[in-house]
């Protein structure tokens, strides 16, 4: 989620090794005999043969979901024993660059065949610019019709990435220091009043009542993100302040951004959350909860699934973010594909690159996927049966809920980088003002529809198609 975010990093870097060779050749022999759906889609390839290419592949995931990088290493070994002549040079990417080395490389057209951005608008935007083509035109609707959360990467009728694993952001608690404070630990707030209630709690028994870092601005888009999307009837209110058309406007959204950085202000004000919060990354951040310096965070599965290992799962309980907002959206949980996979444009043999994609969603390999990542695959066909720890259970419940929105998806990445992320950073290190904070997103909002005029008219468009 860019912070969009999740698993023990910022919702937006990097180890890779391989699977065993018994392993490796386990998954593959169980690909020959599981999935007809893999030749299928090489008979519907538009051109070029999908088992013979050197695809360079931009990927990244580990920051998401440890473990992810081992999974991808260990997937093309794989994949290149099934198909020899098929050689795939995989390249981890970082979380700070990931977006500007693509738009460099789109600006030659002249680096990797298949890429990964965060969800939504970082990968429109490539094709609205016309640096990636659409998937769908490549993988037959058999399959991607499997595929979940396609609808955040859906534009003209067209899916233009790959989603791969889910990730959601609840609040997690630890049950030993509600029972401290005299709190019920089995039950966490759901309302923002009973979650300032717990707060005052904790602080009173010595606790620090949530642990967060925002020294790299992940907190303060997470906020936004869960937040401020509480307040909003529908993304199409969203998409109508930011683009300056339709009937919801930039001064009512200004309404809400204040209201939101007043909330977080208050919690600052009040020593709610942990002194050096300014000072942390977000991961750093996460650290105090399972040392029991912090009895609360917002989180990933990833980070839930690993501190119940260490604080032991009957200590920690998991609930939806407390409800703060009264719009239509403030009841939608809060998971997104997170980051996604796609073709570029420039790509000399299109068809292997979606044969290789596509065929990560088989089976097996979903399987392994959550077996040796604990992130659950963005797939039907993934069983729930799969998952027998009843943490993990409650936490694919939730992420499997009806309505989802991960708010900050939906924001063109200039103004997620230069408004965004700096005005919540206003707020946690006490420097600024709610007012000054949404004078940042106003200032930042002209400036891209000034500055990326063709992005914004792309922009424009979608928003008043998928209101």
């Amino acid at each position: 989620m860019t912070s969009h975010t999740l698993y023990s990093a910022a919702p937006r870097p990097r180890r890779g090794r391989r699977l065993s060779t018994a392993v490796a050749m386990g998954a593959m022999l169980a690909g020959m005999l599981s999935w007809g759906g893999h030749a299928a889609l090489a008979q519907s390839a538009s051109a070029g043969d999908p088992y013979t290419a050197k695809p360079t592949f931009w990927f990244w995931g580990e920051s998401d979901v440890p473990g992810m990088d081992k999974w991808m290493a260990g997937a093309v070994k794989t994949y290149e024993t099934l198909h020899p002549g098929v050689s795939l040079n995989i390249v981890p990417q970082s979380s700070d660059t990931l977006i500007g080395a693509f738009r460099l490389a789109a600006q030659s057209k002249s680096g990797p065949d298949m890429d990964t951005q965060w969800a939504t608008l970082p990968t429109l935007t490539p094709y609205w610019t016309g640096a990636a083509v659409p998937i769908s035109d490549y993988v037959p609707a058999s399959e991607t019709s499997q595929w979940v959360d396609t609808g955040e990467n859906t534009v003209d009728g067209k899916i233009i990435a790959m989603p791969l694993y889910l990730i959601g952001v609840s609040l997690v608690w630890n049950k030993d220091l509600f029972k401290q404070a005299g709190l019920d630990p089995d039950v966490g707030p759901k309302t923002w009043p009973e979650f300032l209630a717990d707060c005052a709690a904790l602080k009173a028994h010595g606790i620090t009542p949530l642990g967060m870092g925002n020294s790299d601005g992940y907190f303060g888009a997470w906020m936004f993100a869960i937040y401020a999307k509480q307040e909003l009837d529908s993304l199409g209110d969203l998409k109508s302040a930011i683009s300056g058309t339709g009937a919801y406007k930039m001064a009512q959204f200004d309404t809400v951004l204040h209201n939101l950085y007043g909330l977080m202000q208050d919690l600052m004000a009040k020593g709610y959350v942990n002194t050096d919060v300014a000072s942390l990354s977000l991961t750093q951040g996460w650290t105090l909860f399972p040392q029991k310096k912090a009895a609360m965070s917002f989180t990933t599965d990833g980070n839930v699934l690993t501190w119940a290992t260490t604080l032991g799962a009957k200590s920690i309980g998991v609930a939806p973010p407390p409800i703060w907002g009264t719009g239509k959206l403030a009841t939608t949980y809060d998971v997104t594909q997170s980051s996604d996979e796609f073709i570029t444009s420039w790509s000399k043999n299109k068809p292997a690159d979606a044969a290789f994609l596509a065929w990560l969603h088989q089976p097996d390999n979903l399987k392994s996927l959550y077996t040796q990542t604990n992130a659950f695959p963005a797939d039907k066909r993934f069983p729930a049966s799969a998952i027998s720890d009843p943490l993990a259970k409650q936490l694919y419940e939730l992420d499997t809920a009806p309505v989802s929105i991960w708010l900050e998806n939906y924001l063109p990445p200039q103004v997620d980088n230069n408004a965004d992320i700096p005005a919540g950073q206003l707020i946690t290190s006490k420097a600024g003002t709610p007012d000054q904070a949404v004078a940042i997103w106003d200032r930042v909002i002209k400036q891209w529809r000034l500055q990326q005029m063709k992005e914004f008219m792309q922009f424009k468009a979608w928003a008043a198609s998928n209101g």
